[in-house]
């Protein structure tokens, strides 16, 4: 009876030392980290909205994006929950319905979905309003009001098809991809 409790302590401190690490990476911006032991202790997380938001918001800054799914799931006991559940699956949609449109030629009716500051969301807008230039296997689009243009292509790597933007800013630029 006593190896047991002992036992059980040990994985109580356990846990609890994983999530304040997490934690802990969270708040010195180590998204990459939180995302990826996030997503081994999920079950744990569940259980607890905002740390299951931490993790999700961590997964998003690295453009995990695929992995937001799951934490869709279960963001909906609090207001801020729900809100949340709603931002990560209006960028989940708006990925795959740009997957769809450029992977598989899939064109969709006029639809108005809300913009966010997500660069995935811009591409979206800019690419659902034909505000793009097309040349050759590639796409480009300006956004005047933040001295961006992005360039939006389809690669492929060792796993299929994958979406490229890149996102080209004065003296910077990002490449993001998705699948």
């Amino acid at each position: 009876m006593r190896v047991i409790l002992i036992s059980l302590s040990f994985l109580l401190i356990a846990h609890a030392t994983d999530i304040s690490s997490l934690i802990k990476a969270y708040k010195n911006k180590k998204y990459a980290y939180v995302c990826n032991k996030g997503y081994k202790l999920f079950d744990k997380l569940q259980k607890d909205q905002n740390l299951t938001m931490m993790y999700a918001f961590s997964c998003l800054r690295i453009d995990y994006i695929n992995r937001l799914a799951v934490p869709i799931l279960v963001l909906s006991k609090t207001p801020q929950a729900r809100y949340n559940r709603a931002y990560f699956s209006l960028i989940l949609t708006q990925k795959n319905m740009l997957t769809s449109a450029l992977f598989d030629g899939t064109t969709f009716p006029p639809i108005h979905l809300p913009q966010t500051p997500y660069i995935l969301s811009k591409v979206f807008h800019l690419y659902f309003q034909k505000k793009y230039k097309k040349t050759d296997n590639e796409y480009v689009m300006q956004d005047k009001e933040h001295n961006t243009t992005y360039k939006m292509s389809v690669g492929k790597d060792k796993y299929g098809k994958v979406l490229i933007i890149k996102e080209i800013r004065p003296n910077k630029i990002i490449t993001h991809q998705y699948r």
